[in-house]
């Protein structure tokens, strides 16, 4: 498996997951270019999506199941459009067909991102939030590089697949927090209702950042998707 965090985060978004899975198979949770420190080489989801794609290629993966959440479901979903033979299952958490980006986050992260992130950002992605979830929550955010949050949120806001998506092959998993903000449950029943070899499933109490904070719940999910590939 391949797994893809989101928008100025890193592969640490997926550590408390992983510890969950269990079986024969590898996992990989990758760290997009300029992500978490050097230089932002990727300005669309598109160029992301080469980059995994590269990955895949020279890794000498074979079909691999490919997991992405929020910005990083956009990667795995243009990646099964574009590059179908890279994609074995889908799995696509906390994510959506078109990703609109509040404009007042937009011009926050503009002016002083770590502000956006400490007063925005963070809070809008859980249902709940303590200390101790904060400082892991932080861990897996690549506040090293802040230039690149700007970056990704602006990649986010240009990327629309809903006119391709009736084309994904690959059996589809979509996972939602019920108390998504950030990429509400309306956004994954419409991948739901126009991915043709799709399942759905929302867990319970989870707010945006489902890895983090409901990490036994959505490994389990992913657990019984791939014994049924």
């Amino acid at each position: 498996m391949v797994f893809i965090h989101g928008a100025g985060g890193n592969n640490l978004l997926w550590n408390r997951t992983l510890r969950y899975l269990s079986g024969e198979s590898t996992a990989m949770a990758v760290n997009l270019p300029g992500h978490p420190a050097g230089a932002i080489t990727c300005t669309t989801v598109g160029e992301y999506v080469e980059s995994i794609h590269q990955f895949i290629a020279e890794g000498g993966l074979r079909s691999p199941s490919v997991c992405g959440h929020s910005m990083g479901g956009a990667i795995a979903l243009t990646l099964a459009i574009l590059h179908p033979e890279d994609v074995g299952g889908l799995i696509l958490v906390s994510t959506g067909a078109k990703l609109g980006v509040d404009k007042n986050l937009i011009a926050s992260l503009s002016d002083n991102p770590m502000r956006a992130i400490e007063s925005m950002i963070t809070p809008w992605s859980f249902s709940s939030i303590d200390l101790g979830m904060g400082r892991e929550a932080r861990t897996a955010l690549s506040v090293s590089n802040l230039p690149v949050f700007l970056n990704d949120y602006l990649a986010c806001q240009g990327f629309d697949v809903r006119n391709e998506i009736g084309s994904i092959r690959a059996r589809t998993l979509v996972v939602c927090g019920d108390k998504d903000r950030m990429t509400p449950p309306k956004w994954s029943h419409y991948l739901k209702a126009n991915i043709p070899q799709s399942e759905l499933y929302f867990v319970k109490d989870s707010g945006h950042m489902i890895p983090l904070e409901k990490p036994e719940p959505l490994a389990r999910i992913i657990q019984g998707f791939l014994a049924g590939l």
